[in-house]
């Protein structure tokens, strides 16, 4: 017996993230690992949006990173700690868009077993060795180098193991060029002794080849993360050593000089313990750098380190600002901060710098003697806005799969996330789309075009919306509005429509061809009498009209190059069935024209013919389809494509051979019970087909493969590519008697979902099949509601009762109260979903 595994829908949570240039290039990326999928995504500065580049699932379950760069190299490695049983020295291969293991050396058995190294890695700031490292006992460091052909080598691997030792964190200390040197939080101890936590340093000796345990100081029993310091000419090298409720530097350099600082909470805080840090990211400036740290409550604070030569001086720490709980901070060179979440129930986010906090807001530092935790008041973004947002399932805790909407799929109801941050979300199989506007026509239109002044402009023109018997031209700019003298015929329906070379428009319709050219002269040829136009394809240079009832007949126009007026060819194409569609091939690199021309034929057939001057107009292939196509679409995703829409709601895709034109590979999918309408657009930056059922589809292509994905939208007549100043990609659809404007934000998603807030944890929902209500009970231990925490501070005296509505701050943002242990909040709540 075989079984087949596929995933629908790949780990929305991130464990962690790291930041580097992974392509080689100029800008920064992030490499996320989402459970066995490792990912890279790209932030885009223009527009803001986090651009997932690749994901590959990697059968294995990754349980930490880092990035890692040779001396001298410009390219980031990524040093992964897996279940695998060894180590993995990964790069991302641009040309052909995988992660590839440039080294891979097995050192234990596989399986998340506390003793085989893979929990931690650390990677020296300077590039010249690695640390893999286990929750208990095993450490093991590698130095990597280059051989002679300038390939990426790991030399033996170098044991640093300690018996009866439990390991915390591990980093890489900046100390310039000299050995190499890593930092870990271990509990040493075993036979009955008291275990302690300790700060030890291993040093690796590049010239003895040999790692030993350089220096040991003992620290709190609540640390529980490390930060490295800049060093050499940057920094003053060292750790910061985060433990509950405070942060404390040190170095072997430093010998008994510590420098702490507290941890700041929030001012009216119930529960007295110290806050953890969770999350950490240093950030790199000229001559100067910043450390940005998370507390469990989501708190951001602000860490600037003074030091003269070597030497710290003052350690100083303010609050920041306030954002869900993260796994990972990323701060980038373009002024984003990315944050990832694990299991907070809010998606991953994407922040833009507003300011780095200098002004105000009080700054405590080391300087200062501090008698009791200080205290600060939390406040809305006020140096972060946030920029685009990845939604995150994580966790699930209950799920259940109904169709309370009546649709034609039913939905999946589940309930995700902790504390005041979790919903019952509503996911559906389909992309999110957005709609941007909707505009009432007066009548009901047919078609909808987009139109460009000029090829080379970024933003659309004209909007062209054809009706029954008349087309109106409206003008795309601030405010939408008709247009009188673009040229176009308005008293007749458009068959097609676009802008020529030249800078002339080509405009068919039943009865005409009209050429309507930049200085507002119009050339026109009209069919034979008694005869129409039944559809026609046009591009810059070359237009294709069949005519109506003709048995097959259709003419061929190309731009003449001297007097820039459209010729017909002097020859005619017959295909000995009424043409019902057609459809020009996209114009490739070099060529002045398309190569080929897709004709759906009465007789169920689609057939291409040739355009080239060799063979025009010659018959190349033929595809027997199941109805009569209603529409053909070619476009270029990674082969030129063949779409044909049927009038039994098929739709069919073929590859078409570049030289040949043959047809192969067809593939049939049923999308409803109306004729398909093929549109072409463009998503991000490639050439994509919106199919028009009784539900609108995208096929496009993501990673490399061709995707087709409904959208989560009303059914739609017609639809094109539509670009603005407000909209970079979007689509300017028509449905009924309206014009509607959509962008779809996230087309590599898979389903989109739509959340109903919770106020705590939920633990459990049940279904009343008549009502069609769901009864949600919701727990959250020690932690209290709004009107719970206000209670508690009115008892004992630290407001008054006009205060109670506003001196709590809204948990969706800031999160609940915390309160002792043994405490809990908890409520049922009915919801229509």
């Amino acid at each position: 017996m075989f079984l087949y595994n596929l995933t629908l829908q790949a780990p929305t949570a991130v464990s962690t993230a790291i930041l580097g240039h992974f392509s080689g290039g100029k800008h920064q990326e992030v490499v996320v690992a989402r459970q066995q999928f490792l990912e890279l995504w790209r932030p885009d500065t223009a527009t803001g949006k986090l651009v997932v580049e690749h994901s590959e699932n990697l059968f294995c379950r990754v349980r930490s990173l880092a990035a890692f760069r040779l001396t001298g190299g410009s390219k980031d490695y990524i040093v992964l700690g897996s279940d695998a049983g060894a180590l993995s020295l990964l790069e991302f291969d641009t040309r052909g868009k995988r992660f590839v293991a440039v080294q891979y050396h097995e050192f234990g058995r596989t399986g998340l077993r506390r003793q085989i190294p893979g929990q931690y890695v650390a990677a020296d700031p300077r590039g010249r060795a690695v640390m893999v490292a286990g929750v208990e006992r095993t450490k093991i460091v590698y130095v990597v180098t280059r051989d002679a052909a300038a390939n990426v080598m790991i030399q033996s691997p170098l044991e640093a193991n300690k018996a009866h030792s439990v390991c915390f964190d591990v980093v890489g200390v900046d100390v310039g060029y000299e050995n190499p040197v890593f930092a870990a939080i271990e509990t040493v101890g075993g036979d009955g002794a008291q275990t302690t936590k300790q700060l030890v340093y291993y040093e690796l000796d590049l010239g003895l080849n040999h790692v030993v345990r350089k220096w040991s100081v003992g620290i709190s029993d609540t640390a529980n993360k490390l930060i490295a310091l800049p060093g050499s000419s940057d920094g003053p090298s060292g750790v910061l050593v985060c433990s509950e409720g405070f942060i404390e530097y040190r170095h072997s350099t430093g010998g008994a000089n510590v420098h702490r600082v507290p941890v700041p909470r929030r001012t009216g805080q119930i529960d007295t313990r110290g806050l953890m840090i969770v999350a950490s990211a240093v950030h790199r400036m000229k001559n100067a750098f910043f450390i940005l740290a998370q507390a469990e409550t989501g708190d951001l604070y602000k860490i600037a380190v003074q030091y003269t030569a070597d030497e710290v001086t003052r350690i100083g720490i303010k609050y920041f600002d306030t954002i869900a709980p993260t796994s990972s901070l990323c701060i980038l060179r373009a002024g984003f901060l990315f944050a990832t979440t694990m299991e907070s129930g809010s998606g991953h986010q994407l922040f833009q710098f507003e300011n780095l906090g200098d002004e105000g807001g009080e700054c405590f530092s080391t300087d200062t003697e501090h008698d009791s935790v200080p205290e600060f008041s939390a406040h809305e973004l006020s140096s972060l806005a946030l920029v685009d947002e990845i939604e995150s399932l994580s966790p699930v805790i209950r799920s259940q799969v109904h169709n309370l909407a009546d649709e034609e799929a039913p939905q999946i109801y589940a309930l995700c996330g902790r504390g005041a941050r979790s919903a019952l979300r509503i996911v559906r199989h389909g992309l999110e789309v957005s709609e941007m506007a909707v505009s009432e026509l007066p009548g009901t239109p047919r078609a909808v075009w987009t139109v460009r002044r000029r090829e080379s402009d970024s933003c659309d023109e004209y909007i062209v919306v054809s009706f029954v018997d008349a087309t109106l031209v409206l003008s795309v700019g601030e405010e939408v509005e008709e247009v009188k003298d673009s040229g176009l015929l308005a008293t007749a329906p458009t068959l097609a429509l676009h802008r020529v070379d030249g800078g002339g428009l080509v405009q068919v319709t039943p009865r005409a061809v009209r050429h309507v050219m930049a200085d507002g002269r119009v050339s026109e040829w009209q069919p034979p009498q008694g005869r129409e136009i039944a559809c026609a394809a046009v591009n810059a240079r070359q237009a294709v009209v069949a005519l109506a009832r003709s048995g097959g007949h259709a003419i061929y126009f190309e731009l003449h190059d001297q007097l820039g007026v459209l010729r017909e060819h002097e020859q005619a194409l017959h295909v000995g069935s009424d043409i019902t569609s057609l459809a020009l091939a996209p114009v490739d690199a070099g060529r002045v024209g398309a190569a080929f021309v897709a004709v759906g034929c009465e007789d169920q057939t689609v057939r291409v013919f040739a355009l080239d001057a060799a063979r025009c107009l010659e018959p190349l292939s033929v595809q027997a389809v199941a109805d009569s196509p209603h529409s053909v679409a070619m476009v270029q995703q990674g082969v030129l494509t063949l779409y044909a829409g049927l009038r039994n709601g098929l739709l069919v895709r073929a590859n078409v051979d570049a030289v040949s034109g043959e047809l192969s590979a067809p593939r049939t999918r049923f999308l409803g019970a109306r004729p398909v309408q093929l549109c072409v657009a463009t998503v991000r930056g490639t050439p994509a087909v919106v199919a028009l059922a009784t539900a609108p589809w995208l096929c496009h292509v993501v990673q490399g493969r061709v995707r087709v994905t409904p959208l989560s939208y009303d059914a739609l007549d017609y639809a094109a590519g539509f670009t603005s100043d407000q909209c970079a990609e979007g689509l300017v659809c028509i449905a009924s008697n309206t014009l509607r404007i959509l962008s779809i934000d996230r087309p590599d998603a898979i389903f989109n979902h739509a959340a109903i807030p919770l106020s705590l944890t939920p633990r459990d929902f049940v279904l009343n099949a008549t009502s069609r209500h769901f009864a949600v009970i919701e727990t959250e231990h020690a932690h209290l509601t709004s009107a719970q925490a206000a209670r508690e501070l009115v008892a004992r005296g630290d407001i008054n009762e006009s205060e109670a509505e506003t001196a709590i701050l809204p948990p969706e943002q800031f999160g609940l109260v915390r309160s002792e242990r043994g405490r809990w909040a908890s409520l049922i709540r009915v919801l229509d979903p």
